[in-house]
């Protein structure tokens, strides 16, 4: 009896504790929002939360209706949880994993990922408790299923993946399925485990290093880039983002990175770095080419050209200065087009760069006028020079790139009008920003079409197909002006009508260096009657004021650069020259050169001497006193760049001896480099008498200034 006292005495303690016990799991529960469920070692239910019932979408009964998970299996079978399946099986597997728990004696939690009719997951854990006894916990996990599945999917499509780093325990948890590809079984479980440690390429492995070791000091997150090797040896590249894992005492307890695999982009690249090589290459090939054609072919033509002028200047059969004339014409226009050719490859490939200085805008047009005056004059064409007063007295432009565009317009101006007009007007106009230089050429002559000035700017185009066969050409200068205009930061606008002429602008921003100066040329006089210009191409330079002022002309032309600008004009009265006691010394490896530049002075000068390379150069300066050396650039032995250092450098009678380079390589960037090293001018080949007379007239009487091939 009192043994049956005992036991009654053990089954009521041990049901309050376990009343007790279900008290403080229900508050538990409710505290952390999960559900749990209590079964004893029989599979009877001792106890289930309503929480259960809601993850379940199950209708609430009591524990006396469900008294096994038996019971609760069939009402979740009759509510559709098992579609075609045995409710019977699944009770069957959830008793054999509870007994192999059971007898494993085992405390670890097992996980069973649910799936509610209507779609909704559920995380079920079941732990082994006391008494042989079961607690299982659930709670929805669908929105975190979500998340994971579109992250999951996020990475494969993006051959992506993601590690995080315990830094006090050192361990790591890759996720990169996209890399089982790379890797066997075995490999890629220790990758999973043990990170990328023994698979980064070895060239990365300080780096990573020193990148995970920064970021886990200064908590700042980082970028790195690394390889990694995989089982076949091929290599992956792999862009990663670090972020550390701060504590309340802001430090890094933790590293995670999300990676992704760039290797077809480092691909692509290397391709396209490959590519642009060659492309470089190539194009620095066709450089070298169209720079030794142009220094070659002009070599022979300044035999042709030099040879013709000096003959021009001393015959006085018309006939046969027409002739003469022909062929200084022919001559000139194979120089145009491989100066051309070359000028629009250097502007395409971005090679052209702008050297701004201070300069006098007055100056340049006016000169470049004065230049196309006696063309224009034998041509029957009247061509007229307006500069406005407003037009600031200097300004910082690339006076010879401003030159260039200039020469190229009127040009073609003069080309389509013979015995019309051409005017040039240069003015300031204002805008809503800063004033403008405002550099206009019109002329009156064949025009052009609505769809001819679509493409007017395009490279080898010109108005229609029989242009070229009628006036020449290439079509390349007014490509070469646009891209010039560009590079100086203006614009360019043409307005043309078919058979009424043409209008150019040119409009370039200016940093305007110094209020406009008093008037240096003369008093204005009445433009000439019809030259009123019609620019609504510039309607937003207010054009009406563009042309109001009065314009000043340019100086007269002298008479001797009257006549050497036009091998065809009337032969004027020879005046006495002023380089009649000049002693020069030609300075040129090429004999046919020394006969051309000879020719062309002899009528002119006291004498000429002549040398083959630096070193004889040298030598005869030594020996003989000079006025003047012409110095041709490219020699053997001793080139003119090197001569011109020694002569400069040199304490000698003869250091500041003025030098006039004379070089087949006439581009700008030879132009300056010889007004750098001290030369006093530069002259391109072929050479005529007027670019000579006018270089000996700048070095010796005035200021010495480089002379532009256009002038030549």
């Amino acid at each position: 009896m009192n043994d049956i006292n005992k036991y009654e005495q053990v089954d009521r303690r041990t049901s309050v504790r376990r009343k007790e016990d279900y008290f403080w799991l229900k508050r538990l529960a409710d505290l952390t929002g999960e559900a749990c469920l209590a079964v004893n070692k029989n599979m009877q239910i001792e106890f289930i939360d309503d929480k259960v019932f809601d993850l379940l979408q199950m209708t609430p009964v009591s524990v006396d209706q469900i008294p096994s998970l038996g019971a609760l299996t069939a009402i979740m079978a009759r509510q559709g949880y098992f579609g075609q399946g045995d409710p019977k099986m699944f009770e069957a597997l959830i008793s054999d994993m509870l007994t192999n728990q059971r007898l494993k004696q085992t405390r670890a939690t097992q996980i069973i990922n649910a799936v509610t009719p209507t779609g909704s997951h559920v995380d079920i854990r079941v732990s082994l408790g006391r008494d042989d006894g079961f607690l299982i916990l659930m709670r929805d996990i669908t929105q975190e299923e979500l998340r994971r599945r579109a992250l999951n999917t996020a990475l494969e499509i993006g051959d992506s993946g993601y590690w995080h780093y315990n830094l006090k325990t050192k361990e790591f948890q890759v996720t990169a399925d996209f890399l089982q590809e790379f890797y066997s079984p075995e490999t890629f479980e220790a990758l999973k485990q043990e990170g990328f440690r023994q698979f980064t390429h070895p060239d990365d492995i300080e780096k990573t290093h020193t990148v995970l070791k920064r970021v886990s000091a200064t908590c700042m997150p980082e970028q790195v880039t690394i390889r990694i090797v995989g089982d076949r040896g091929d290599v992956r590249w792999i862009k990663s983002n670090v972020m550390p894992n701060v504590d309340e005492g802001g430090r890094a307890r933790s590293l995670s990175c999300f990676f992704t695999d760039i290797t077809r982009t480092k691909e692509k690249e290397n391709a396209l770095k490959a590519a642009q090589k060659k492309a470089e290459a190539a194009l620095n090939d066709k450089n070298a080419f169209l720079g030794r054609m142009s220094h070659e072919v002009r070599t022979p033509l300044n035999a042709v050209v030099g040879m013709a002028d000096a003959l021009v200047q001393n015959c006085d059969n018309e006939e046969v200065r027409s002739q003469l004339a022909l062929i200084q014409n022919s001559a000139e226009k194979v120089i145009d087009l491989v100066d051309g050719t070359l000028e629009h490859a250097k502007l395409s490939e971005k090679a052209v760069s702008l050297d701004l200085a201070e300069v006098s805008p007055r100056q340049l047009v006016n000169d470049v006028y004065r230049t196309w005056k006696p063309k224009a004059d034998a041509d029957g064409t009247l061509l007229t020079c307006n500069i406005h007063d407003n037009v600031p007295e200097t300004l910082k432009l690339d006076s010879y790139r401003y030159e260039q565009c200039l020469n190229n317009l009127i040009s073609n101006a003069l080309k389509f009008s013979k015995g019309g007009k051409v005017q040039i007007v240069l003015a300031t106009a204002n805008s809503d920003i800063s004033p403008k230089l405002v550099l206009a050429v019109k002329d009156t002559g064949i025009g052009m079409s609505k769809d001819a000035l679509d493409h007017i700017f395009d490279p080898f185009q010109q108005a229609d197909n029989s242009i070229s066969g009628r006036f020449g050409g290439t079509g390349l200068g007014l490509s070469i002006v646009k891209d010039l205009v560009d590079l100086m930061g203006g614009t360019i606008k043409v307005s043309s009508e078919l058979g009424k002429g043409t209008l150019f602008a040119i409009t370039l921003p200016t940093q305007i260096e110094a209020a406009p100066a008093q008037k240096t040329y003369q008093e204005p006089r009445a433009p000439h009657k019809g030259n009123a210009m019609k620019v609504e191409a510039l309607n937003d330079l207010s054009p009406t004021s563009f042309l109001s002022r009065k314009p000043v002309p340019p100086q007269p032309v002298d008479d001797m650069r009257a006549t050497s600008h036009s091998p065809s004009a009337p032969q004027k009265e020879v005046k006495a020259s002023p380089f009649e006691n000049v002693r020069v010394l030609i300075v040129d490896d090429n004999a046919t050169n020394h006969i051309v530049a000879s020719s062309l002075l002899s009528p002119i000068v006291k004498s000429i001497d002549t040398a083959l390379n630096g070193e004889e150069a040298l030598e005869k300066l030594q020996s003989e006193a000079y006025d003047l050396v012409l110095m041709d650039i490219h020699m053997p032995v001793m080139d003119g760049i090197e001569t011109t250092l020694a002569i400069r450098s040199t304490p000698s009678p003869f250091q500041h001896i003025p030098i006039v380079a004379l070089t087949a390589d006439p581009q700008y960037q030879q132009t300056r480099l010889c007004r750098n090293i001290g030369m006093n001018a530069s002259l391109g080949k072929p050479i005529k008498l007027a670019g000579l007379t006018q270089a000996f007239e700048d070095v010796l009487f005035g200021e010495a200034r480089s002379i532009s091939p256009a002038a030549a």
